[in-house]
């Protein structure tokens, strides 16, 4: 699983390179796309571990359907939150603000 993720890195990394020599962002963009992606990637991981005694529990406790339902619930809140994340850091790349000018 490691490596999987190393090897995902890399071809994001790449990609961005890519965006960078087609000059479609920035250095200072791709850099903060790379962070961005690091700390999210880390925040996101996280937070899955933190979820699975609460899941385990209600799982025992309420039956796997209202935990499957309980984790669905989650699982949606964090990809609109991260979305909106995600937003908000493209909305302040160099490149954006350029092409909205």
């Amino acid at each position: 699983m490691q490596y999987d993720q190393q090897a995902q890195r890399q071809a994001w990394i790449d990609g961005l390179a890519q965006l960078r020599q087609q000059g479609a962002i920035d250095a200072n963009d791709e850099n903060t796309l790379i962070r961005h992606m690091d700390a999210r990637l880390e925040a996101v991981q996280e937070e899955l571990k933190a979820l699975v005694p609460e899941y385990e529990s209600r799982s025992e406790r309420d039956g796997r359907d209202a935990a499957d339902a309980w984790l669905a619930e989650r699982s949606r809140e964090m990809g609109e939150r991260e979305g909106a994340d995600a937003r908000r850091m493209v909305d302040s790349l160099t490149s954006v603000q350029t092409s909205d000018a």
